[in-house]
């Protein structure tokens, strides 16, 4: 459960961890925690099923997080409050340039911004060997992956934000 080591690749998942807490401390609230929370934990949800799937099952094991095959404690840091944060961090940001995206064309640059950073982020996290890739995956995979997956979560946040609640909770 514990890494063998604590090395480069468990210091750059806290360092992106406390960046994520970072930006979201100073960014205004644009959105209520439960909607950042939602999709915050679809991110991750959609994360892991695809991690699950091109790393995971036999015959793609396409690459491996960390240092082992093996589920660590720093495979759960990531996948649930890295990925959670920054699923919260796309629907904050999203919300606030909501009164711009109002074009395709804005959405698709907004969407391939995300894309970018996020391929960014992946080769940071490789370098950082977070990510180990095998049997030929590279960044290109990755792009057409997220070119999928960011529809998907532009959506999703967008339906989350505009869909009216089923029952007034306020605390």
């Amino acid at each position: 459960m514990l890494p063998k080591k604590f090395d480069e690749n468990e210091i750059f998942t806290l360092v992106a961890l406390a960046g994520l807490m970072l930006a979201l401390y100073l960014l205004p609230k644009a959105v209520s925690w439960k909607a950042g929370l939602a999709t915050g934990l679809f991110f991750t949800a959609m994360a892991c099923f695809a991690d699950e799937v091109l790393s995971g099952m036999h015959p793609l094991n396409l690459f491996n997080t960390f240092d082992s095959k093996d589920i660590e404690l720093f495979d759960f840091i990531i996948y649930i409050p890295v990925f959670t944060l920054y699923g919260y961090l796309f629907i904050t940001v999203q919300s606030l340039f909501r009164a711009r995206l109002r074009s395709v064309r804005i959405v698709l640059f907004y969407l391939l911004v995300w894309i970018g950073f996020t391929l960014l982020m992946e080769s940071i996290s490789v370098r950082f060997g977070v990510f180990h890739y095998l049997e030929g995956w590279d960044n290109l995979h990755s792009l057409v992956a997220y070119c999928f997956l960011f529809p998907v979560f532009y959506t999703y946040a967008n339906w989350i934000v505009n869909y009216p609640p089923l029952i007034n909770l306020t605390v």
